[in-house]
């Protein structure tokens, strides 16, 4: 936590500005406990945008770590602050949408073929052992260009 620009507040500053008589009564796990809430928490995503929108600024914010609330904590702010609100459906699906676009679109401009690689079709290969048409096409295989191809090859063998 912090003040304007200054320095973390530390519980012993806190205790500091209390009148003497009330800053003895802490214990030792009470000092503590008032240094670990005063500690600013670190997150292992924190990501803060300031976005213009208009004649206005909106601001987004993702953090991520390990969750520290109690289970009844996070119960009582699900209660306060739902997740499935009109307006956060809105935003999910957008970002969503978005998304799905990004990923066509990246796509589209390596030209990968999506559905060579979700559904390989047989690929010929060159049967080495056949060196006439005639034994080639008995073999129920094509012959092509001076090559024994078996279109049933799987690409995946």
């Amino acid at each position: 936590m912090k003040v304007s620009n200054s320095a973390p507040i530390s519980s012993d500053s806190v205790l500091a500005r209390m009148a003497p008589e009330m800053a003895t009564t802490f214990s030792p796990a009470q000092v503590q406990a008032l240094q670990a809430a005063l500690t600013s928490r670190r997150h292992f995503v924190n990501i803060r945008l300031s976005l213009p929108l208009g004649m206005t600024r909106v601001y987004l914010v993702l953090l991520a770590g390990t969750e520290m609330r109690s289970m009844a904590r996070c119960r009582q702010e699900a209660v306060r602050q739902p997740l499935w609100t009109p307006t956060n459906a809105v935003v999910i699906v957008g970002t969503m949408g978005m998304g799905i676009l990004a990923l066509l679109a990246m796509v589209q401009l390596t030209s990968i073929n999506l559905s060579a690689v979700f559904s390989p079709k047989a690929a010929p290969a060159s049967i080495p052992f056949k060196t006439d048409r005639t034994s080639c096409e008995e073999s129920g295989r094509t012959w092509q260009e001076g090559d024994c191809l078996d279109f049933g090859h799987d690409p995946t063998f």
